[in-house]
């Protein structure tokens, strides 16, 4: 099914509304006529009329809004290196702009929503601003702001809080984010960089996010560094207590994904986001999600991440967790990446204990219950310059003659990718779609790999 198409044919659902008035009128026809013949059973007729009716108007509701839900991709988490000629991101490329985002990463990508977690830097905050002004951004209703080109960006905040954890904040407006930084500002160093450490703890701004009409989201939830089950608590009800309740949403990251997250039974609550936690221009829409929405608003997303109202997150896309850089306990000693059973929580090799504690090893230390039933489809994907074979020359061909990424690594036949990129290059992405890749495992910081020999080449 097409990004932005709806997610079901309207012309059944309409035909069903049609029977429904038809078979409602011959009831009210019907129960009319008794009432004229048995006045005694007038209170029974009309009870029964109600509740037909209150059926009828029940299924005109969700009907209708079956009928009006799109799917569209979005990457909830992506930073900028650069705002206003000066660093926001310093690990971040200085290609990594607002613009550029905009313009060439989600597009490229197939994205229809970005959401960018350095809004609330002072640099970043002022280059959208100027943007609106220029009316290459436009605040809509319900919240976000469109781009020219329909990319819809959603206003976001990371930071580090005193728990040591990474937690995102989404906002609806700039007002929202203008709010925010008055919160931020006494408690920050520097308000123009990116995922600052903040002298608060979790709960404040869990509360200052839910004020500004935002949703709070723990970021990356389960890697080593600044994740919260990774690095501050075995169960977010110990660190939260009774604030638990006001978080929908919680992020996999990279090393994750929706089967892990399962093995801990509090994750029961949660909706999953799979975000790229992107960089740099390319690594955006490395993970995405795609959302069913009534239209492209904060509005709408907020509804999708609390599971309310038909809307969901339908799907993530996300690397397989083998390709993550956190996957497996890694050595800072001998540098030897986990290959036993997990949890693994010391060498393997030379015994050091001071070990970077894998996500996967972590999942399995922590875990209380086995894998629960799958509450949305998770699926494995590769992105395409990782594919063995695809470079940047072949990697523009193939957007050039089949369309963004998305559409390459989700829709294109394999005859089609042959015809640009050859046989191998075909097979491989056919494999991806599968989950029959063969990877070695990433750890230590160094990213997992596709085997260029998948055993049947």
């Amino acid at each position: 099914m097409e990004c932005g198409k709806p997610a079901r044919s309207p012309t059944c659902r309409l035909q069903y509304i049609s029977s429904l008035r038809c078979v409602l009128q011959r009831r009210l026809h019907m129960s009319l006529r008794r009432v004229t013949i048995f006045p005694v059973r007038i209170v029974l007729y009309f009870q029964r009329i109600h509740k037909f009716s209150a059926f009828f108007a029940s299924s005109i509701f969700f009907i209708g809004r079956w009928v009006e839900l799109k799917q569209f991709y979005a990457d909830l988490h992506v930073h900028i290196g650069r705002a206003g000629g000066k660093p926001v991101k310093i690990t971040a490329s200085r290609q990594l702009t607002v613009e550029n985002l905009l313009r060439q990463g989600a597009p490229c990508k197939g994205l229809d929503i970005i959401g960018v977690v350095d809004a609330a830097s002072s640099l970043v905050l002022d280059e959208i601003e100027k943007m609106v002004a220029r009316g290459e951004l436009e605040e809509v209703p319900g919240g976000g702001l469109l781009s020219r080109d329909g990319v819809l960006l959603i206003l976001g905040a990371e930071v580090e809080t005193r728990e040591g954890a990474h937690f995102i904040s989404y906002l609806p407006y700039l007002s929202s984010v203008r709010e925010l930084q008055s919160f931020l500002a006494p408690r920050v160093t520097n308000l123009n960089l990116s995922t600052q450490k903040i002298r608060a703890g979790v709960k404040e701004v869990i509360a200052a996010t839910l004020n500004l009409g935002g949703f709070f989201c723990p970021a990356h939830a389960f890697t080593p560094h600044k994740g919260a089950y990774g690095c501050w608590v075995n169960r977010l009800e110990v660190g939260l207590g009774n604030m638990l309740d006001q978080v929908d949403v919680l992020e996999l990251g990279l090393s994750a994904d929706t089967a892990m997250a399962s093995m801990i039974g509090e994750t029961e609550r949660f909706q999953f986001l799979s975000n790229s936690d992107a960089h740099s221009l390319p690594n955006v829409g490395r993970e995405y999600n795609c959302l069913a929405l009534n239209g492209k608003s904060f509005a709408e997303i907020q509804l999708a991440v609390a599971g309310k109202e038909g809307r969901e997150i339908e799907a993530n896309y996300g690397m397989h967790p083998r390709l993550g850089k956190y996957h497996r306990t890694s050595c800072p000693g001998c540098g030897h990446i986990a290959e036993g059973e997990p949890p693994v929580t010391v060498c393997e090799v030379c015994g050091y204990q001071r070990v970077v504690m894998g996500v996967l090893d972590r999942v399995y230390q922590i875990r209380d219950s086995p894998v629960s039933g799958v509450r949305q489809a998770y699926h494995y994907r590769v992105p395409l310059l990782m594919i063995p074979g695809v470079g940047p020359k072949l990697y523009e061909r193939l957007l050039a003659g089949v369309g963004s990424e998305i559409e390459v690594l989700e829709k294109a036949s394999l005859g089609a990718i042959e015809e640009i990129a050859g046989k191998k290059v075909a097979s491989y992405i056919g494999k991806m779609r599968c989950n029959q890749l063969s990877i070695v495992p990433g750890g230590g910081g160094k990213y997992g790999k596709v085997q260029k020999h998948q055993g049947d080449d």
